[in-house]
């Protein structure tokens, strides 16, 4: 940290009274000053910097005797204005916590209105726009958008912080920041079909979470670039049924496996719903949780960045005779995204499911032509189990007789319809 970051936060000034006479009455000095934002570390007020407008100003005490004369707060204009009794000698310290300054103070015998306190604090820059070529630069055709750089956080005096910035024709946005502990917010674009850019530099925000903590430098600058790109989002599905078998016994046992793979250039949380899906479910996969009050849909816990996929496993107990198929459905609509690739949204075909009832000879555990084995290349997530996923492990089946329903999908030009039963 260079040594101006070291500079006490009191600053001083000391007024000595004017040559008058000590009986004088009525007699006042004026001091007042401008708090600002110096950039470049001029100590000056220069075009382009920006004033502390609001701050806590200064407090005025008398020399020798200590005694508070007052605080004086800086105004919409930057500006405190303090008018004393002339006579004694006053000394005037910042209040100032949450910026340093550069300069210690000002001696005043007589009114003066250039008693002004230089803040040093961090300065935040970068760019924002939608990077078609994903080269991390802005071209002349590559363009802008209307969303607004946000930053918050607690400064050092203990105060929260809210500021924002909008970019300008070039991309480019700044902002000026006080000491503390800040995060930054890339806006939210989906409504206009944008999503965070992959990361290519450390000055890059976090595609996931769209936010990046703040941490100042020595030279007090922070960069934090928000790129944005074309969003197509694409997420394909398979499973499979394991042991494999042309026929299962009532109440026997199985794990669904799903891979959820994301073929688009967006993080998602995909959410699969599964149709038709009569069966008692035990457990499953800690990287999942049930939506919609459902135990047959559920989402993933985190996003799966794209060229990456998630594996989901699913133990259920086939205690329904009618149980026939497994075809699991991911939604196609992230917020306002909307899948590019619906075709892959449903698992065609689906898995052939025959549940006998017990006593009736099941066949050799072997591969069934109808079932397709899910292209998974990293190990399934371990199950969780029923008690721990907050799901009965015992007990009456958690799927009720599903109630025929219309789950209308749009698979290339054409649309079908899925019925779910769901018993009571």
């Amino acid at each position: 940290m260079k040594k101006f970051f070291a500079v006490a936060m009191t600053a001083a000034f000391v007024l000595p009274s004017a040559a008058v006479s000590a009986a004088a009455q009525g007699e006042t000095i004026t001091v007042e000053g401008l708090f600002y934002i110096d950039r470049n570390g001029d100590n000056a007020f220069t075009a382009g910097e920006n004033v502390r407008a609001g701050g806590p100003g200064v407090q005025i005490r008398v020399q020798g005797t200590n005694e508070l004369v007052g605080t004086f707060p800086t105004g919409p204009d930057g500006r405190y204005r303090a008018v004393l009794p002339k006579g004694p000698k006053y000394v005037t310290s910042s209040l100032e916590k949450d910026y340093s300054s550069t300069r210690l103070g000002h001696d005043a015998s007589e009114s003066r209105t250039d008693a002004d306190y230089p803040l040093r604090g961090y300065f935040l820059n970068g760019v924002t726009f939608v990077d078609t070529n994903g080269d991390g630069v802005k071209q002349a055709e590559e363009k802008t958008h209307g969303g607004k750089v946000k930053v918050t956080g607690q400064v050092h005096s203990g105060a929260q912080f809210s500021g924002e910035a909008q970019a300008g024709p070039d991309g480019a946005y700044q902002l000026d920041l006080p000491f503390g502990a800040l995060t930054l917010t890339a806006p939210d674009l989906t409504k206009d079909g944008l999503a965070l850019a992959k990361p290519r530099t450390a000055a890059d925000v976090d595609w996931v979470s769209g936010t990046t903590a703040l941490v100042g430098a020595d030279n007090r600058e922070v960069r934090a670039d928000v790129r944005y790109v074309e969003a197509r989002a694409d997420i394909a599905l398979a499973a499979s049924v394991v042991p494999a078998k042309d026929s299962y016994v009532l109440g026997e046992q199985v794990d669904v496996k799903l891979t959820l793979a994301n073929k688009g250039n967006v993080p998602v949380v995909p959410s699969v719903v599964m149709a038709e899906f009569v069966a008692k479910l035990v457990s499953h996969s800690d990287n999942i949780k049930l939506i919609n009050g459902q135990d047959d849909e559920f989402e993933t816990v985190a996003k799966i960045l794209p060229g990456e996929q998630a594996d989901v496993v699913l133990k259920v107990e086939l205690n329904d005779l009618t149980f026939d198929k497994v075809q699991p459905i991911v939604r196609f609509n992230f917020g306002n995204l909307q899948d590019v690739d619906r075709k892959n949204n449903i698992l065609l075909p689906p898995i052939a499911v025959k549940v006998v009832e017990k006593g009736t000879t099941a066949p050799t555990t072997s591969a069934s032509p109808s079932q397709s084995a899910a292209p998974t290349t990293t190990a399934p997530a371990v199950a969780k189990a029923g008690n721990g996923s907050g799901l009965a492990s015992t007990g009456a089946s958690v799927f009720g007789p599903l109630a025929l329903g219309a789950v209308l999908l749009a698979v290339g030009a054409s649309a079908f319809l899925v019925a779910r039963r769901r018993r009571s």
